[in-house]
Order: C-alpha cells, then structure tokens, then sequence
C-alpha cells in the first residue's frame, strides 16, 4: 500500500516536469519500467534505466532513491552511499523513511565512512545492537625485522685505483615496533596517530692509504606522526599531518681532511607538516596533498595527488594509486609512484600487495600516515599482506616486504695547494652499489 501511495504522489510530481532529450511519453515509458523493476526486486534492470535516465538529464528525488537502494542491494555499497546523499538532498523528507535510513546507514558502516554515521545518525542504539559492527577506533602493535640476504661483496666497498680515501655506508638489519590507531572524535573530525620506535644497524667501509675498516654501528629512530581529518561535506575531508622525528647513533667514518677513521656523535631532531585534500564521487576518492620536511638536516618539499578505486562499490576490491614529486634542498626533483591492489579472497580473509617505485628517502606517505626517513636509498619496493579477520574486534596481520636499496661509494684524491696543505679536489666519484633487504612485519589491530 505504501508502494503504491509512492508510486502515485511520485507520477503527480514528476507529470509536470519538462525533460529535453526525451518526449513526454518516452520519460513515461522509462518512469514505468524502472518502477516495475523497482517493485520486483530486479536491481540490474533499476540500475541500467537509472542510466539511461542520467545520460538523458533525467533527475529527480524517486530515481536516486531507486539507484541507491539498487547499489545497495547490488553489493556497491559505495555507489549507493552517493545516490543516498543525493537523494537527501533532493527531499530532506527521505530521512523520515525508515527502510531509507537503515539501508544508508548501513551502506556507510559497511564501507567504513564512520564520521558520517556518527555526523548524520545520532539515535541508532537498536540499529548497533543488530548489526553490531560500528567502530569508535582501532588500535594497533606493528612488529617489523628485515635483514640483507646476502652480503656486500667487499671488493665493492674498497678504494678504486688511484683513491686517497673511500666511505660508504648502507642499512643490514632493522627492527621496529609501532603503536597507532584511528579515532572518530566527533562526526566530522577524526583522527590518525602512530609511534615508532627503530633500531637500525648499519655497516660502515672507510679506507685511506693506510687502512680499509668495515665496522658496525646503530641509528636509532623515534617517529610520532599525528593526523586529524575534518569533513566538510559527506564527500569532501581535509586531513593535516604532523610529525616529529629524532633520529641519534655513532656513526664509523672518515671524520676530517686528517682523514683520520672513528665514530662521531650524531644526533637530528626533524618535523614534517603537511595537508591532503579528499573528494569523493559515487565509488572513488580523490585528491592531492604537499608536505615539508627536513629530514636528515635537508629541506624537502613534496606535492601528490592520490585516488582510491572500489570498482565493486565496496571493500571486496580496492585499489590506491598515488604519484607524487619530490624535492630536496638542492632542488633535485624526483617521482614516486605507489600503487596497492587488495581485495578480499575468503570470507575472512583479505590480501594487499603493493609496489614504490622510486628513491622514497625523506619521502612522507601522508594518505597511510607513515614516513620513509631512515637512513638507506631505494629504488624500489615490493611488498604484500595477509589479514585475517578474527572476529568483529579483532584482526591479525602479516606480510614480507622486499627493498631494492643502493648506496653510494663517494671517493677522492688529495691534492696539495700552494701552501702544502692537503686539499680536496674536484675529482670525486660517487659510485651506486646495488643490494636488497627483505623484511617481514605482523601485528594485531584491535576496535573499539
């Protein structure tokens, strides 16, 4: 009866409206066989008149409330959540609708856009209790352990023919624990924040006429990152990064033109601020976002733009492609491309694989709220996770990770001026050595 109440008050509103591409009888005609379809639960045959009707300029409140409950029982819960809003905005009434708020809200949690909830549903006590699945936060324990599988072949590391002195260094090992989480403090503010704690053992080759070193020392790394995200509108959010970096050790090497060997004293505290703007259209979010940084003493400057696919309409399949461009104090500007496939391959269990392409030192992820600031350089990075989902609270998680690094092999002669003195002079070689390092990583994220 309520259907039928619809159906009526609906062909009342929409007999006066003029549509330019279509006559009066074909707007008719596809009105009629959309709302069969409605009423008979075909959802594919909704979604495809509900096209037609868009290429043609046919808008109106009845067809988004359609299209979204069609998505919505399709499965693309992102889709739907964007004819849900348009739909509201078309007839503020549609609130008032019971099966449209429990279908909206419901398409939100399952595509987690939990500001949103909290922002547009403030009396949902008997919806939570059945469905269970609303998260105030997370939290999370990261343990990471990488190691070079080969070693550096130390013919690489000596002086070439006709050198004064040599040194490079390049990363071994490393161990990190992080502690983060995700909050909703409100329904337009959110909140991102991780700590990192890093021990990194590093290898150091020196060589002067007299005598070639390899020696081992530690870095040690604290990274706190901090990143609130203020929605403006349900598609549009602006996020601020901050983070603080303090980065100590002694490292082993050439201290001076004495060209002397030891360990020296180094310590470095570093901040990163940084903005990243986020839209989203039916089942896509875009946006762009720049960081500054002075990370190892250097002063980097960083623009990228990022979109995020969910091709199904929901969190079975996603995909996350990010280019960005950086540039350090020496104005050398260099590209970085990520991209993430994931998806879920099992009831409960989902897998991530990912690549960076490029020299990601220095370099600040802001959309993951993580930054690359330890000691080696990169070409490359491979890497992938397994993630089971244990229950409603709890997820278990683990993956290998494979950096493609260099470093660099910086030699030189002596040369005496005038006044006897040693004097460095213009012909120094930086030579790349090529290695890679394999980590792996797991953890447990909890919600609450």
């Amino acid at each position: 009866m309520n259907k039928l109440i619809k159906s009526l008050l609906f062909l009342l509103f929409t007999s006066s409206i003029a549509i330019p591409a279509f006559s009066q009888e074909d707007y008719k005609e596809l009105n009629a066989k959309s709302l069969k379809c409605y009423n008979n639960a075909e959802w594919d045959s909704v979604i495809y008149y509900g096209k037609i009707a868009e290429k043609n300029d046919i808008d109106y409140y009845y067809l988004s409330y359609r299209l979204a409950v069609a998505n919505f029982y399709t499965t693309n819960y992102f889709t739907a959540t964007h004819y849900f809003d348009k739909a509201i905005k078309q007839n503020e009434s549609a609130m008032s609708d019971l099966v449209f708020i429990d279908l909206y809200y419901r398409a939100l949690l399952y595509t987690k856009q939990y500001c949103l909830v909290d922002d547009i549903f403030t009396n949902t006590d008997s919806i939570d209790q059945v469905l269970n699945i609303k998260h105030r936060g997370s939290f999370f324990v990261t343990y990471n352990n990488g190691n070079i599988p080969k070693p550096i072949d130390v013919e690489k590391l000596r002086m070439d023919e006709g050198g004064t002195y040599m040194q490079a260094n390049y990363q071994q090992t490393i161990n990190t624990i992080s502690l983060g989480g995700h909050f909703n403090a409100s329904g337009i503010i959110e909140l991102d924040y991780s700590y990192s704690y890093s021990s990194i053992g590093m290898v150091a080759a020196s060589e002067n006429t007299y005598f070639f070193n390899l020696k081992n020392y530690n870095l040690y790394q604290h990274v706190v990152n901090i990143k609130p995200r203020f929605h403006f509108t349900p598609k549009s959010s602006l996020d601020f990064a901050f983070g603080f970096h303090k980065v100590n050790g002694q490292p082993y090497g050439i201290l001076d033109s004495t060209l002397e060997m030891g360990n020296y004293n180094y310590n470095s505290t570093n901040l990163m601020l940084g903005f990243n703007y986020n839209y989203r259209y039916k089942n896509i979010v875009m946006g762009a976002n720049a960081v500054y940084s002075n990370f190892l003493d250097t002063k980097n400057l960083q623009f990228g733009t990022h979109l995020t696919w969910f091709p199904k309409g929901n969190m079975n399949l996603y995909s996350i492609t990010e280019l960005s461009v950086f540039k350090d104090r020496e104005n050398r500007a260099r590209p970085i491309i990520y991209q993430k496939i994931g998806g879920r391959i099992l009831s409960k269990i989902w897998l991530e694989g990912y690549v960076f392409l490029g020299n990601v030192q220095n370099f600040t992820q802001i959309n993951n709220n993580y930054s690359f600031e330890i000691s080696y350089k990169t070409r490359a990075i491979l890497g992938g996770k397994f993630i089971y989902v244990h229950n409603n609270k709890l997820n278990l998680y683990f993956g290998p990770q494979l950096y493609i690094s260099t470093t660099p092999k910086y030699q030189d002669a002596i040369s005496e001026n005038k006044n006897g003195n040693n004097n460095n002079s213009n012909n120094s070689d930086n030579t790349i050595i090529n290695y890679s390092q394999f980590n792996i990583a797991g953890g447990i994220q909890w919600k609450f």
